[in-house]
C-alpha cells in the first residue's frame, strides 16, 4: 500500500539533505525534516541525532515548519470535503488532554450504499471475502449485534459475493472505545466491531517518550501512527480522538520499571502498561469525561486474547488464550483484574495472524502490510541500553567468570545486563573461548558474573522451582485459584511449563501472599522481577512476580 501525501510534505528535505519526491513503496513523510518507510529504515546513531536536533533551521525549513501541519490538514480536508469528513489539526488543540483528530460526516456512520446494504453489513462481507469456512466466525468475540446466518447459503466460495448469506440480529448494540495504535491488529479489531454493528470511537493514546527527539530513532514515529489511524478511521467512518497520557505512563509504568532495574530486577513494563494505563488510567479518564465524550460499554484493543462471558452474569468473565498460539498475548494481560476484564473486549482473539492480514487486505486498509511493532511499549524502537543510560547513568564494574572468579573485563553498570544475555559483553581476555552468557549479578558489589557453561546440565542456574509474590487474579469469583493452576509461562511465547506443585509460603490472610511453584522442566533464565503467568487449561488465571 502506498501512502502519497499532498504537497508540501513530499517536497521536504530529509536529514541527509536529499529530497523525498520519489515514489517509494509505503513511503510516508511525517515531519518537515524526516521521511521514513513504514516497517523499515536505517537507524542512525545517537550522536548524529543529538547534533541534528540542536542545530539551527534554515529559513526554508523554518517556513516549512510553520506551515506544514496546517497545509497538510487543509489539503486533506479539501480531499474529503465531498463527503463532509474533517481532519482536525491537533496542534491547534493542545490546551486540553484530548483532541478530536478526525470526525466523519455527521449522519454517515451506518448509512447504506447503492446496493441497499447497511455499512456494517458491507464491512462484514468485505472482511470475510471469499473465505467461507464453515467453522469460521470472525465476530465470535465481538458480542455482535449483527452476524451471518449461513444455514440457507450455498457452500460455494462465491456465496458471500452473491449476498446469499443473511445478516440477522443477535445482541445488544454497544458503544465501544477502541484503542487504535496504527498497527494492523487494532485496525482489524476496529473493523470487526464496525461489522458487528457497534458504535465505535477510536482513541490514540499519545504516551510518554513520544514527543522527545529520541523518538526519531524509531522506525514508526507517532506522527506516522496517527496518520495511519486517521486513514483507517476514514475507511470505517469512525471518529478518532488523540489523548495524552504522558504523566500516567511515567508515574505508573516507567518510574517503577527504572527503579526495579536499578535494584537488579527484570521488570515487564508491557504488563504494567496494560493493567495500569490502557485498561486502568484510560478507563478512569473515560468515566471522568462522560459529559464530553459520552458513556462507553466496552474498551477494545487488538491484543491476541479472548474473553468468555456468561449470558446470565456479566461480572463473570474468563480471559482465555488466543486461537493463534504463537501470537497469544494473555501473558501481557494476566495482571488485569476482574473489574477491568468486565469492560474489556478483544475482537481478534480467535483469528490467526495470516487471517488478520487477509481481512485487512480485503478491506483495503492502508496498513494491511505494515510491519508489526516490537519492543517495550513506551520505548518504541529506542535502544534499551540508551534509555537506561539516560536515566541511570553509568557505574563501571567488573565482569568475572562464575566458576573461577577470574576477572575477564569491565561493564558500564550491572543494569545494562540481564541473566542469560549473550550479546554486548566486552571482555579484555578469553573472549575467543565463548560464547559467554550472563550467569548472575551481584547488585551490592556491582559485579556481573558470566559463564560458558550456562546451558550445561551442571549449571546451577537451572531451576525447576521458584517463589512468586504480588499475586494478581483475573477472576474475583474464584474461591480457590491455586487448585486450578495446571500450567504456567515465565515469559511471552508459545512455551508452557506443567505445574507439578503449588504451595503457599505465607498464610492466606497475609497482605502479600507468596507461592512456591514447582514445574516439570528446568529454566535457566528465571530472574527476579519477571512475571510468572498461571493457566488452567486455556484460561489465564492470573500472575505473580518471581522473587
Amino acid at each position: 500500500h502506498e501512502m502519497l501525501l499532498p504537497s508540501p510534505w513530499q517536497a521536504l528535505p530529509s536529514r541527509k539533505g536529499k529530497w523525498s519526491r520519489e515514489r517509494q513503496r509505503t513511503t510516508i513523510t511525517t515531519t518537515p525534516l524526516f521521511s521514513r518507510r513504514l516497517g523499515g529504515g536505517k537507524r542512525s546513531n545517537r550522536r548524529r541525532f543529538l547534533a541534528a536536533a540542536e542545530r539551527e533551521f534554515t529559513p526554508f525549513e523554518q517556513e516549512q515548519r510553520g506551515r506544514t501541519s496546517s497545509s497538510f490538514v487543509d489539503s486533506m480536508n479539501a480531499t474529503n470535503s465531498s463527503r463532509g469528513d474533517k481532519i482536525v489539526d491537533i496542534s491547534k488543540n493542545s490546551s486540553g488532554r484530548s483532541s478530536l483528530t478526525y470526525a466523519p460526516e455527521e449522519g454517515a456512520h451506518d448509512e447504506g450504499d447503492v446496493n441497499g446494504l447497511a455499512f456494517p453489513e458491507r464491512i462484514y462481507r468485505e472482511a470475510v471475502g471469499t473465505n467461507t469456512s464453515a467453522d469460521e466466525d470472525i465476530l465470535r468475540f465481538c458480542e455482535p449485534v449483527l452476524r451471518s446466518d449461513d444455514s440457507n447459503a450455498s457452500s460455494s466460495s462465491s456465496s458471500y459475493n452473491n449476498n446469499s448469506a443473511r445478516i440477522i440480529k443477535r445482541g445488544k448494540k454497544l458503544r465501544v472505545a477502541v484503542l487504535l495504535s496504527g498497527g494492523v491488529d487494532s485496525s482489524v479489531a476496529l473493523s470487526l466491531l464496525r461489522a458487528a454493528g457497534h458504535e465505535c470511537v477510536a482513541f490514540y493514546l499519545q504516551i510518554w517518550f513520544q514527543d522527545d527527539f529520541r523518538n526519531f530513532w524509531d522506525q514508526c514515529p507517532w506522527e506516522e501512527d496517527v496518520m495511519v489511524a486517521k486513514r483507517v478511521c476514514e475507511r470505517l467512518r469512525v471518529p478518532l480522538r488523540t489523548v495524552h497520557f504522558t504523566d500516567d505512563y511515567w508515574n505508573l509504568v516507567v518510574k517503577q520499571s527504572v527503579e526495579e532495574i536499578q535494584r537488579g530486577k527484570t521488570p515487564n513494563p508491557d504488563i504494567l502498561c496494560n493493567s495500569r494505563v490502557k485498561f486502568g488510567a484510560f478507563r478512569e479518564w473515560l468515566d471522568t469525561n462522560e459529559e464530553e465524550i459520552g458513556t462507553f460499554d466496552r474498551i477494545a484493543s487488538g491484543h491476541y486474547a479472548a474473553l468468555e462471558r456468561k449470558e446470565d452474569d456479566e461480572t463473570d468473565v474468563k480471559l482465555v488464550a488466543s486461537g493463534d498460539a504463537r501470537k497469544d498475548q494473555t501473558y501481557f494481560l494476566a495482571h488485569l483484574s476482574s473489574w477491568q476484564l468486565q469492560k474489556a473486549m478483544f475482537p481478534i482473539g480467535g483469528i490467526s495472524k495470516p487471517r488478520i492480514r487477509e481481512i485487512a487486505e480485503n478491506l483495503s486498509l492502508v496498513n494491511a502490510d505494515r510491519k508489526d511493532s516490537q519492543g517495550i511499549c513506551f520505548l518504541g524502537k529506542v535502544k534499551f541500553s540508551e534509555f537506561i543510560e539516560e536515566h541511570l547513568g553509568t557505574k563501571p564494574g567488573e565482569i568475572r567468570e562464575i566458576e573461577s572468579g577470574e576477572l575477564l573485563g569491565t561493564h558500564k553498570g550491572f543494569w545494562f545486563h540481564t541473566v542469560g544475555q549473550r550479546q554486548g559483553l566486552k571482555l579484555d581476555k578469553r573472549a575467543h573461548e565463548g560464547p559467554w552468557y550472563v550467569h548472575s549479578k551481584d547488585v551490592e558489589k556491582n559485579v556481573v558474573f558470566i559463564s560458558r557453561a550456562y546451558h550445561s546440565e551442571e549449571n546451577e542456574r537451572e531451576r525447576d522451582s521458584f517463589e512468586c509474590e504480588d499475586l494478581s487474579w483475573c477472576r474475583d469469583s474464584d474461591a480457590d485459584q491455586l487448585s486450578r493452576i495446571e500450567r504456567c509461562k515465565v515469559r511471552h511465547g508459545e512455551s508452557y511449563y506443567r505445574v507439578l506443585h503449588v504451595e503457599p509460603t505465607t498464610p492466606n490472610t497475609a497482605e502479600n501472599q507468596k507461592l512456591k511453584i514447582k514445574i516439570d522442566g528446568k529454566d535457566q533464565g528465571l530472574a527476579k522481577g519477571q512475571y510468572a503467568v498461571f493457566y488452567g487449561g486455556s484460561e489465564c488465571l492470573g500472575c505473580g512476580v518471581i522473587c
